[in-house]
């Protein structure tokens, strides 16, 4: 098995995701490793790059890693044994939460059209089959890029007036329903527990691990009193959000 990590940077991993990318073990079934580093300001082309070059190499598996994530040391053997266990399945995903460490990454009840519609999946320990997961860690087997047209990788940019603020996002969130369209499923592999460093305090999240009796439920996440907290799935009408699509084109030098 040929394996390509991929990793998309601003230009300063952290020094955790370093120790914990040297302490990686390598599974029997690979027998080439290849990495790929990707620089830049635009995470979703950074992806892109990513993508691109697994299919260049003809890789069966590509590992995609933030570079602020903390990665157990058989999270490469876990997830890619995930994929062999399922011919259907896409791609992977570990278990890491967001930089605040509020919640999991990863999604159930997506509407790329909606996405207040989307709510925290039910999990334990073994892999179980979501609607998108977070790419701080994913192994993806290749097949599913190639069952799909680039560019791989389209993203929300999200406006927030109050307070004002731009955040690219979704872009795991969107490739996953994209190969899910194409006929693959996509698992969250809740036993590869990642933490996910925040730059600005240094802590890494979440410092306790949430316990079955909470994760085994569909939540959502919901405003008390000003203070956000996760709860019990219950149906509720969509969120109003309002979708307009704006152009971005990948300019790229040469002929």
């Amino acid at each position: 098995m040929r394996v390509l990590l991929g990793i998309p940077t601003g230009g300063a991993p952290t020094q955790p995701f370093l120790a914990s990318l040297a302490a990686l073990e390598l599974p029997a079934s690979v027998e080439r490793l290849d990495r790929y580093v990707v620089t830049g300001n635009y995470v979703p082309a950074q992806r892109e790059l990513i993508a691109e070059r697994a299919l260049e190499l003809n890789a069966d598996v590509l590992v995609m890693c933030d570079d602020d994530i903390v990665l157990p040391p058989n999270a490469l053997a876990r997830l890619i044994a995930a994929l062999d266990a399922d011919a259907s399945c896409a791609l992977a995903g570990s278990l890491y939460y967001s930089r605040d460490g509020f919640r999991p990454m990863a999604v159930a009840r997506w509407d790329d059209a909606n996405t207040t519609t989307a709510t925290i999946p039910a999990f334990a320990h073994e892999p179980v089959a979501v609607d998108g997961v977070g790419f701080g860690c994913v192994a993806i087997r290749t097949a599913a890029l190639r069952a799909l047209q680039p560019p791989f990788f389209p993203a929300d940019v999200f406006v927030e007036t109050q307070p004002p603020r731009v955040r690219v996002c979704n872009e795991d969130y969107r490739f996953c329903s994209r190969v899910r369209a194409a006929g693959y499923s996509v698992l969250l592999h809740a036993g590869v527990r990642c933490g996910h460093l925040d730059r600005a305090s240094g802590v890494v999240h979440p410092e306790r691990w949430e316990d079955p009796a909470s994760t085994s439920h569909e939540r959502i996440a919901v405003l008390r009193d000003g203070v956000a907290a996760l709860i019990p799935y219950e149906t509720l009408p969509p969120g109003a959000e309002r979708h307009q699509a704006a152009q971005i084109t990948y300019v790229r030098p040469g002929a």
